[in-house]
C-alpha cells in the first residue's frame, strides 16, 4: 500500500504544514513511508496548476493505493481570485476519472447555518459556497476524517454526509511534554515571580486580542502576557499592529511582550513556565480544532477557551480545559484569577490533560490513521475470504 499526502509542507509555515509533518512522522512509526504531494501555492488562480498537482497524485498508484487530501478551503486556489478552495472540484474529478487509487479526505472545519447566520450576509454566502463545494468533497472520496464528533455530527445533519463514511481521529498532541521547573522556566525568560498569561498561535483575526489585554489591565502588575506567534498573511499585520496600539494605549508595555515565532526547542521552557493558556477566538463557523489548544494541553498548561460551542463541547466531553464569557471582560478576569489562585482546579485541569493526551498524542494518531487506511481493503478482502472459503 502506498499513501500519497496532499497537502502544504515545510519549510512552508501554517497549521496545516506543521501538522502534516507531524502526521507523516507519526506515519513513519507505524512502517509507512507517505509521499507528499505539496500545494506549494495554494492561493493559485490557474486551475491547471491543480490539475497538475491531481497528476501527481495519481502518477504510479493503483487501486491498492491511498490518496490522502489534507482539506481545508484556504489550499484549494480562488476562482476569479475570490472564491477558495474552488478548485478542489478539479482535483477531485480528475482523481476519480484517471486514478484507481482510493481517494480519503481529512476535514479540518465544518461550517454550521447557524453560526453564518450570527456573523452576517457574507458568512450566509460562504455557508451556501461551501454547500455547493461539499457534494463534490462526498461524492469524489471513498471515506471521511473529522477531529471531533462535534465535527462528524455537523456533516451527518447539515452536509448530508454518510456517517458509516466518516471516521473521527483526533487533530493531534505534541509527543514532547515534558514537565520542567516552573521556577527554573520563569527565571530562563526573565520572568521571575510573575504570574505569565500566554496566547499561542498564528497572529489572525479571528482572535479578541483587545478583550485580553484589557483583561489584564484590570490584574495584579504581577500578572503579564506573552503572545507567541506571528503573523500568517501580508494582511494580518493590521492584527499585529492593533495590538501594539492597544498595549501603548493600555500603557502595558511592560507587562506584554510579543515573541515573534517560538521554535519547537524552546517551547518546553515557554510553557512550562506558562501559568494560564489563553485561546481567544471570538467567532466559529462551525466546528474547527485548535493545534495551539493541543499543544498547550499537552504540557498540561491550564488552559482558558471563549464559550464558543465548539470549546464548550470539548470543555463538556474532556475535561481539560476552562471556558469564559467571549463578551465579558469581567468574566475573563475572574477566571483569569481563579485558575490563578486556586490550585484545586487547575489540578484537576492538568489531571484531564494527561488522560486528554494519552488519547490524542501523535504515536496513537499514527496507528489509528494506518488502521483506517487499511479499513478501506478491509471489505474487499473480507469478500475474498469468503470466496476462498466458499471454493
Amino acid at each position: 500500500m502506498k499513501v500519497k499526502i496532499v497537502t502544504t509542507y515545510p519549510p512552508t509555515k501554517c497549521g496545516m504544514a506543521d501538522h502534516s509533518k507531524y502526521l507523516v512522522d507519526s506515519l513513519k512509526k507505524t512502517g509507512i513511508e507517505p509521499e507528499i504531494v505539496e500545494i506549494k501555492k495554494p492561493s493559485s488562480k490557474n486551475p491547471f496548476y491543480f490539475i497538475k498537482l491531481a497528476k501527481e497524485a495519481i502518477k504510479n498508484t493503483s487501486k491498492e493505493d491511498v490518496i490522502h487530501i489534507e482539506f481545508h478551503l484556504s489550499l484549494f486556489g480562488k476562482l476569479f481570485g475570490i472564491l477558495p478552495g474552488f478548485y478542489i472540484t478539479l482535483f477531485l474529478m480528475w482523481l476519480k476519472i484517471f486514478g484507481s487509487a482510493k481517494v480519503v479526505i481529512t476535514m479540518h472545519d465544518s461550517s454550521k447555518k447557524s453560526d453564518a447566520k450570527l456573523l452576517g450576509r457574507k458568512a450566509i454566502a460562504f455557508y451556501y459556497y461551501y454547500q455547493f463545494i461539499a457534494p463534490f468533497l462526498k461524492h469524489f472520496s471513498d471515506k471521511m476524517i473529522f477531529h471531533s464528533e462535534f465535527g462528524k455530527e455537523i456533516a451527518v445533519k447539515e452536509w448530508k454526509f454518510d456517517k458509516n463514511k466518516i471516521d473521527v481521529i483526533p487533530l493531534g498532541s505534541p509527543m514532547s511534554g515534558k514537565q520542567l521547573n516552573k521556577n527554573a522556566c520563569k527565571k530562563k525568560l526573565g520572568y521571575s515571580d510573575k504570574k505569565i498569561l500566554l496566547i499561542l498561535g498564528y497572529i489572525k483575526e479571528a482572535r479578541d486580542y483587545e478583550m485580553v489585554l484589557k483583561a489584564l489591565a484590570k490584574l495584579d502588575k504581577e500578572v503579564i502576557l506573552l503572545i507567541a506567534g506571528q503573523i500568517q498573511l501580508k494582511k494580518h499585520k493590521v492584527i499585529q499592529d492593533k495590538i501594539l496600539e492597544d498595549v501603548k494605549k493600555l500603557k502595558l508595555e511592560k507587562r506584554v511582550k510579543l515573541l515573534g515565532f517560538v521554535e519547537d526547542k524552546d517551547l518546553p521552557v515557554l510553557l512550562n513556565a506558562t501559568d494560564i493558556g489563553i485561546i481567544p477566538y471570538s467567532r466559529t463557523f462551525g466546528d474547527f480544532t485548535s493545534a495551539a489548544t493541543a499543544v498547550q494541553l499537552a504540557y498540561q498548561v491550564p488552559t482558558l477557551s471563549t464559550n464558543l460551542l465548539p470549546f464548550e463541547d470539548f470543555k463538556k466531553k474532556k475535561k481539560c480545559i476552562e471556558t469564559y464569557d467571549r463578551e465579558n471582560i469581567l468574566d475573563l478576569v475572574k477566571k483569569i484569577k481563579d485558575l490563578l489562585d486556586n490550585p484545586s482546579k487547575t489540578d484537576s485541569l492538568k489531571k484531564y490533560c494527561k488522560i486528554y493526551w494519552e488519547d490524542t498524542n501523535w504515536d496513537v494518531v499514527g496507528r489509528k490513521t494506518k488502521e483506517f487506511y487499511l479499513s478501506l481493503f478491509k471489505q474487499k478482502l473480507n469478500g475474498i475470504s469468503s470466496n476462498f472459503r466458499r471454493k
